[in-house]
C-alpha cells in the first residue's frame, strides 16, 4: 500500500516519550474495556424483534423457502445458524459474535484511514469515539446487515484511499462494492464518502484523467459482478409470489422523503444524547475545521453521509452503527479541538463513562423472558406450524403474516401482502404470539386495533384464545349465556373443551373431552348456560410460572 501523503491534523507532544507511551496505553485499555463492555451485551441484551425477523429468514432459507434476492447477503453468509443445536437466543447470540467480528474490522479501518488525515495521538480517538457513540455501542454488533455492509464499504473506502489503485486494489473495491449493494441498497448512502476520496486521490494525482478512467472500470466492473450475484442470487432462489428484487428496489426507494423531513428526528435527538462526544467533535469539525482545501473536501466528503438523517425514514438507532463509521473519520479535526481542550485521556474517560452508563441501563431480565416464551412455545408446538406475529420471534416456524414494522404495516394496508383471512384459509394457524402493542391490544378488551383491516381483527379476536402471556392458540371462547350458533376454525386438529358440555356439530362434548374439527364452519349449542372454551391442543398445559408481564421486547 502507497500512503497519501498530505499535511495532518496535529496535537502538541507529551512532554517526552515516556508519557506518550502511557497516554497510549491509556486510550488502548479504554478501547478495549468498551469493547469488553460491548462483548458482554452479545450475550446478555434483549434480543431486537429485526433480529428474530433475520434469524427466521436464515430459517426460511434453511427449509427452501427464501425467495428475496436482495438485502439478504448477511442471511446467506450464516445460513449454517440453523443447524446450530441452540435455541432462537443462543443462535443470535452466535450470529452476534460474528458480527462482532465485523465490526472490529470496521474499527481498525477506521483508525488507519483517521491516521492519513491526523497523527497518532488523534486517530486513535477515532475508532474509540465511534464505538462509545450510544447506538454504535447498543447495536454495533446486532444481527443485522449493518456491521457486514458498513465493514464492506469501510474496506473500500480503505483501498480507495491508502492503495496505489492498481488492477487489484480496484477489482477488490468492485468486488466489496457490489457485495455491499447486495447485502443492503442504502450502501448508496456512502456515495459521498467516495466521492470526497476519490476527489482528494484526483487532485494528489500526477496523471488525473488516467485515474479518472480507472475509477470509471472500476465503477462499471462492480455494476456487472453486482448484476452477476444478482442472477445467481434469483437462479437458487424459489419462486417468489412477486419479483422480488424489483420489490426491494421500490421499497427501498420509498424509504426516501417517504414521511418527510427528520422521519425518525426522535431517535436522532437519541443518537446525539448517547454520544455527547461524538456530537460535540462533529459540531467542532463543522464550525472551526482550518485544515487544507484538498483535506477538508475529503472529510466534508466522509461526513456527508451522516445527512441522510435527514430524509431516511429507517434512520433507527442501529442506523447510527452504519452510517457514522465515516464519520468517525471525517470528524477528526473536531476529535484534535477536544483533545487540545481536555486532553487525550479526559476523552478516553468520557468514552468509557459513557459505556458503563448504557450497560448499566441495559434490560437484561427482558432476555431472560424472551427465552421463557420460546421454550413454551416449543413445548405446546413440538412440530413446525405457521403462526402470527410482529417480527418472526419463533424462527424455524413460517411466519403467515407481514413484518409488523410501520413500513410493512402500510404495505398490508394498501393490499399488497397477504391479509391474515387470505393466510387463514391458505394455512393452519394454530399459533398467535400477540407480541407487540398492535396484536395485543386488538386481542384485549380496548380491541380491536385500527391498525388490522376490519375483518383480520375480528377473525383474530374471534379465532384465537388466551393461553399463557402473550401465546394464543385456536379456538372459539362462548361467553355465560351464549347461544346457538355458528362458528369458524383457523386451524384443523385436536381442540380440547374446557369450562360446560356443549353440543358441537350435533354431537354433546363433556367438558375435557377432546376432538377433531377441520379449517371449516362448524355449529354450537349450549347445554349450560356457563362458559365454554374450545382450544386447539390435546389438553395443552401450562407453566407453573408467572408468564411476562408486558411484550418480550424493549425499544432500541
Amino acid at each position: 500500500m502507497s500512503a497519501v501523503r498530505r499535511a495532518r491534523i496535529r496535537l502538541q507532544l507529551p512532554a517526552n516519550a515516556a508519557a506518550a507511551r502511557a497516554e497510549r496505553r491509556t486510550v488502548l485499555a479504554v478501547l478495549a474495556a468498551v469493547l469488553l463492555l460491548q462483548l458482554e451485551l452479545v450475550f446478555n441484551r434483549p434480543v431486537n424483534w429485526d433480529e428474530f425477523f433475520h434469524l427466521n429468514q436464515v430459517h426460511a432459507l434453511a427449509q427452501g423457502r427464501l425467495s428475496e434476492v436482495l438485502q439478504v447477503l448477511h442471511i446467506r453468509a450464516l445460513g449454517w445458524l440453523a443447524f446450530l443445536p441452540l435455541d432462537e437466543v443462543g443462535q443470535i447470540q452466535v450470529s452476534r459474535l460474528v458480527m462482532f467480528a465485523f465490526e472490529a474490522f470496521t474499527l481498525t479501518a477506521i483508525y488507519a484511514m483517521a491516521r492519513r488525515f491526523s497523527h497518532a495521538r488523534i486517530a486513535l480517538l477515532a475508532p474509540l469515539l465511534y464505538l462509545a457513540a450510544g447506538n454504535v455501542f447498543q447495536h454495533g454488533m446486532s444481527f443485522r446487515a449493518d456491521p457486514l455492509v458498513t465493514a464492506l464499504l469501510m474496506a473500500a473506502l480503505w483501498l480507495l484511499l491508502v492503495t496505489k489503485l492498481g488492477w487489484k486494489a480496484l477489482a477488490g473495491m468492485a468486488a466489496l462494492l457490489a457485495l455491499a449493494g447486495l447485502a443492503t441498497i442504502k450502501a448508496v448512502l456512502f456515495a459521498p464518502a467516495f466521492a470526497g476520496l476519490a476527489w482528494y486521490r484526483l487532485a494528489q494525482s500526477e496523471q488525473p484523467k488516467w485515474l479518472v478512467v480507472k475509477l470509471a472500470g472500476m465503477a462499471a466492473l462492480s455494476a456487472i459482478l453486482f448484476a452477476a450475484l444478482v442472477a445467481a442470487s434469483q437462479a437458487i432462489a424459489p419462486p417468489a409470489l412477486t419479483d422480488s428484487a424489483a420489490a426491494t428496489v421500490r421499497t427501498s426507494r420509498d424509504m426516501l422523503l417517504a414521511e418527510g423531513l427528520f422521519p425518525r428526528w426522535h431517535y436522532l435527538l437519541l443518537a446525539i444524547g448517547t454520544a455527547p462526544l461524538f456530537a460535540l467533535a462533529l459540531g467542532a469539525t463543522l464550525a472551526r475545521s482550518n485544515v487544507e482545501r484538498g483535506t477538508r473536501i475529503a472529510l466534508i466528503g466522509l461526513i456527508l453521509p451522516l445527512a441522510s438523517v435527514v430524509f431516511y425514514r429507517n434512520a433507527y438507532p442501529y442506523f447510527f452503527a452504519f452510517i457514522l463509521a465515516p464519520v468517525a473519520i471525517g470528524i477528526g479535526p473536531g476529535i484534535a479541538w477536544l483533545a487540545r481542550r481536555y486532553a487525550v485521556r479526559t476523552v478516553a474517560f468520557g468514552c468509557l463513562l459513557g459505556a458503563v452508563v448504557l450497560s448499566l441501563i441495559t434490560p437484561r431480565a427482558v432476555l431472560t423472558e424472551q427465552r421463557q416464551v420460546l421454550a413454551e412455545v416449543h413445548r405446546l408446538f413440538p412440530k413446525r406450524v405457521a403462526y402470527f406475529d410482529f417480527s418472526g420471534m419463533v424462527s424455524a416456524f413460517p411466519k403467515a403474516n407481514v413484518f409488523m414494522t410501520t413500513w410493512g404495516q402500510t404495505r398490508y394496508r394498501n393490499g399488497e401482502v397477504e391479509s391474515y383471512a387470505a393466510a387463514m384459509k391458505r394455512l393452519n394457524v394454530p399459533l398467535l404470539l400477540a407480541n407487540n402493542d398492535v396484536l395485543q391490544r386488538n386481542q384485549s378488551a380496548e380491541g380491536p386495533a385500527w391498525e388490522l383491516l376490519p375483518a383480520d381483527a375480528a377473525a383474530l379476536r374471534a379465532g384465537y384464545v388466551q393461553h399463557w402471556g402473550p401465546i394464543w392458540v385456536a379456538g372459539r371462547r362462548f361467553p355465560k349465556g351464549s347461544t346457538a350458533q355458528v362458528f369458524a376454525i383457523h386451524a384443523a386438529g385436536t381442540y380440547t373443551l374446557d369450562g360446560s358440555a356443549a353440543a358441537i356439530d350435533g354431537k354433546r362434548v363433556e367438558p375435557g373431552s377432546t376432538l377433531t374439527l377441520e379449517n371449516a364452519s362448524h355449529s354450537f349449542v349450549p347445554l349450560s348456560p356457563d362458559e365454554s372454551v374450545l382450544r386447539w391442543g390435546d389438553h395443552l398445559g401450562r407453566p407453573a410460572a408467572a408468564s411476562p408481564a408486558g411484550f418480550p421486547f424493549k425499544d432500541f
